[in-house]
């Protein structure tokens, strides 16, 4: 099985703001938000990788960058072994596509469904349209001269599944795309999902706050806090036994017809302009220790899943 797509020490800032001409004249540093830090990863052809956390983690910036909608601030991004530049950049995004959680984000609401699917190929083919509706079960014939607006939230959904699957990726990003869908319909989306996937042999990077939902549908996931991946590895091993105190804060946050108590992170998630010194979940950790407040924990391998936790490290167990 071979590699599709590789982090090598990613990071991502943003501004906080806009330099301004006082900022240029008087020489003013201007804040950065560090949305993403020592992003280290490596994804396979034909898996399905789940990216979890809370809102603001990193995720979505996460999703964007695999789909080259954003640049990196720093180190590289590889594709089927080479690096992304600007002279294979247009090569990536044929074989990218991304499905976003509110569709109403991503497509025209004017135009009909034939022109909103076949746009990203830059011209009308009907054989590719009609066959790709049909792969999400939407009749062609019956939808092709009509608009978004009328059709339910999971159907509008299924038309940006189709419009991102019309110029046949290989790899496709999916941004809470279940999320703002009834639980009947959610289930629908997702068996639907594995079944393109499978057909296709398609490689999915899967953003979700649900680790629930990263259950079902993962092969492995990623555990994202504060811009970095706390745990990182098999999904069965992560859920059955996860290791970072934020995982299991996350599972032990799931509901169950099995008990009554939900347990949650407490405390409010850290500045990204000024993270905290040491490990970024120090201060809503239940194990906290002394070193934790002052050193960042390296990445320690236990029973093949990646941990950043000192835990497991010289201190640890």
């Amino acid at each position: 099985m071979s590699e599709i797509f590789r982090f090598e020490d990613v990071k991502k800032l943003y501004p906080v703001q806009k330099k301004q001409l006082l900022d240029v004249i008087f020489r003013r540093k201007i804040p950065d938000v560090r949305a993403l830090e020592h992003v280290n990863l490596s994804l396979d052809e034909g898996k399905i990788l789940a990216v979890v956390g809370e809102s603001g983690s990193g995720k979505s910036t996460m999703g964007k960058i695999v789909a080259t909608i954003e640049t990196i601030s720093g180190g590289k991004l590889f594709f089927e072994g080479k690096e992304v530049n600007p002279g294979n950049i247009r090569e990536v995004r044929r074989n990218v596509s991304m499905v976003f959680q509110n569709p109403s984000t991503s497509i025209n609401p004017r135009m009909r469904i034939k022109e909103l699917v076949s746009e990203p190929l830059g011209k009308f083919d009907e054989k590719a349209v009609r066959d790709v509706l049909n792969s999400v079960g939407l009749d062609y014939d019956d939808s092709k001269d009509k608009q978004p607006r009328e059709f339910s939230g999971g159907q509008v959904q299924r038309i940006a599944i189709a419009r991102a699957l019309i110029k046949d990726p290989k790899l496709l990003v999916l941004d809470e795309p279940t999320s703002a869908l009834d639980e009947s319909i959610q289930a629908q989306m997702l068996n639907l999902l594995i079944s393109l996937q499978k057909k296709n042999k398609l490689t999915y990077i899967f953003i979700t706050h649900n680790i629930g939902v990263a259950k079902y549908i993962s092969d492995e996931i990623i555990v994202i806090y504060a811009g970095e991946i706390v745990e990182y590895g098999d999904t069965r091993k992560i859920i059955e036994t996860p290791k970072h105190p934020y995982t299991q804060l996350l599972i032990n946050s799931i509901p169950s017809f099995k008990s009554k108590t939900v347990a949650s992170p407490v405390g409010d998630v850290p500045s990204l302009i000024n993270p905290p010194e040491g490990c970024r979940f120090h201060s809503r950790c239940p194990f906290v220790m002394e070193i934790c407040k002052g050193r960042e924990p390296p990445y320690i391998d236990v029973n093949g899943v990646k941990v950043k936790c000192w835990l497991y490290g010289e201190n640890g167990n």
